[in-house]
């Protein structure tokens, strides 16, 4: 409810205690991930999505975030290993693919991208 609400400094003490109360709930990673990649923390952000995957390695939501997380931090070689396994994980993400094409079209790779864009289209119809 904190994030939601935009009080992302509550939110990381929520979810300080839910780890301490529950260090195995990869859940409680993903989501201070969360909170930290709002808050522009991406080293934080991605530490604690690596974390969430420890615990849930066919988690294909954190792989999908933590894509992002390396995109917004211009390491575009990690975001697209990242997506690439979202979408080996849930071949239905439309998001991962979204995200893949514009990796791809970030990097000039346009016929990549292209692909990625398609399948994106198709999976939101």
């Amino acid at each position: 409810a904190y994030q939601a609400k935009g009080d992302l400094e509550s939110a990381v003490r929520d979810f300080d205690k839910a780890v301490e109360l529950k260090p195995i709930l990869a859940e409680a990673y993903y989501n201070r991930g969360t909170a930290y990649l709002f808050k522009s923390s991406l080293e934080s952000a991605i530490k604690e999505y690596d974390k969430a995957i420890t615990l849930r390695p066919g988690y294909a939501e954190a792989y999908g975030i933590r894509g992002i997380a390396y995109s917004k931090k211009g390491d575009l070689n990690a975001a697209i290993k990242d997506y690439t396994k979202a979408i080996e994980l849930n071949p239905g993400d439309a998001n991962a693919y979204g995200n893949l094409g514009n990796a791809y079209k970030t990097k000039g790779m346009l016929k990549e991208a292209e692909k990625n864009f398609k399948m994106f289209e198709q999976l939101k119809k």
